[in-house]
């Protein structure tokens, strides 16, 4: 206080405010500014995370520059709310830098310890040969031993790299190699399917006529027989035998009766060639063939075109010529058939058929 003599009265001295005596001070706006500048590049720390961090900065910085609350001041202190409080800054910096420090060199321990690991665990993985190994393993080793010598990262880097690079490049050519042998894998399994395709097919085949066999037939017989079942569509069978035809074997010999077996199998591919055509050797000179999506009357037409391929059939045998006809039992799948009397009737057929004259077709009872 002053006496001011134009008014008789003390007037109040005049002093600066906190915040403009901070704007002239050079060493407070330094301090607020580093610690604006440390709060908007902090990481998070173990339980502290960055933007909790940030917070506590800027309110340092405003209790330095301002003389605001500093973080954990009492409002209603007189002293705590208006001085400021330097120990209470460097214990915060302090504290703060040690937790930063702890944060980052256990990470980098952690780091190391990963890296070790990892390499480890490659130099297991990887090695398959002699020189892979001997090129890895030394590169592993020095890789080890930079990490074990607490190198700055940078040169752990460069080691790490040179390890990527090469395993990278084992790894490439490895995948060359394997994509090799599995090609040639692929062809070698392709080759051997259809070598047992043909095998199989071999399986299925009569040796002498190249019909399908009995076998083939039966099993055929019956996915026809559920087939049509299923679809409700057409299917006859037609069960032929060759005509006395083991006096040709008595008379000539049994090349001579081959002779014809190959020559009347010709006849029958000619006469259906479709591909759900199946035509087999069902055992000695009689043959079987089904018909599918084919009715009565177009079965019955067929078949009797293969009678007049037999009739105008002439087989040249040691200047003989040999002729045969054949005589067939026709019998489309009926309603109430099973597949062992649809068979039957078919058979019952071809018996009609030779007992009737043979050289010629009849068609069985439908039911």
């Amino acid at each position: 206080m002053f006496w001011d003599k134009k008014n008789n009265q003390k007037a109040p001295v005049q002093t600066a405010s906190p915040a403009s005596i901070a704007m002239a001070d050079p060493a407070l706006d330094a301090a607020g500014g580093l610690l604006r500048i440390w709060g908007k590049h902090a990481f998070d720390l173990d339980q502290l995370d960055a933007g909790a961090i940030k917070d506590l900065c800027e309110k340092w910085a405003r209790h330095i520059l301002i003389a605001a609350p500093y973080p954990g001041a009492d409002p209603d202190n007189v002293n705590q709310r208006d001085a400021r409080n330097w120990p209470g800054l460097r214990d915060f910096a302090n504290q703060l830098r040690k937790r930063e420090n702890a944060y980052v060199t256990n990470n980098l321990r952690d780091i190391r310890q990963v890296l070790s690991d990892l390499v480890n665990s490659l130099g297991k993985v990887l090695i398959e040969d002699q020189e892979e190994q001997v090129e890895i393993v030394g590169q592993i080793n020095h890789l080890k031993d930079v990490i074990e010598s607490n190198a700055p990262l940078d040169a752990i880097k460069r080691e790490a790299m040179q390890v990527v690079d090469a395993i990278g490049r084992i790894a490439e050519n490895r995948q060359h190699i394997h994509e090799t042998m599995l090609s040639v894998l692929t062809e070698k399994l392709q080759s051997l399917r259809t070598e047992l395709s043909e095998a199989r097919r071999e399986m299925e085949l009569d040796p002498l006529t190249r019909l399908y066999n009995r076998k083939a037939f039966d099993q055929h017989f019956l996915r026809t027989f559920e087939l049509s079942r299923l679809s409700s569509q057409p299917v006859c069978l037609l069960m032929v035998d060759l005509d006395h035809f083991k006096l040709i074997n008595d008379q000539f010999g049994h090349p001579a009766g081959d002779l014809l077996l190959k020559t009347f199998a010709d006849c029958c591919i000619q006469t259906f060639p479709r591909r759900s055509d199946f035509v087999a050797r069902y055992g000695g000179e009689e043959f079987v063939i089904l018909l599918q999506e084919t009715a009565a009357d177009a079965a019955r037409m067929l078949g009797e075109r293969l009678l007049q391929a037999m009739r105008n059939l002439s087989v040249n045998y040691e200047n003989q010529e040999l002729r045969i006809t054949a005589s067939i039992g026709l019998a489309e799948l009926g309603i109430a058939d099973d597949a062992g009397s649809w068979l039957r009737r078919a058979d019952s057929a071809l018996y009609r058929a030779k007992e009737s004259g043979r050289n010629r077709l009849v068609q069985g009872f439908n039911i």
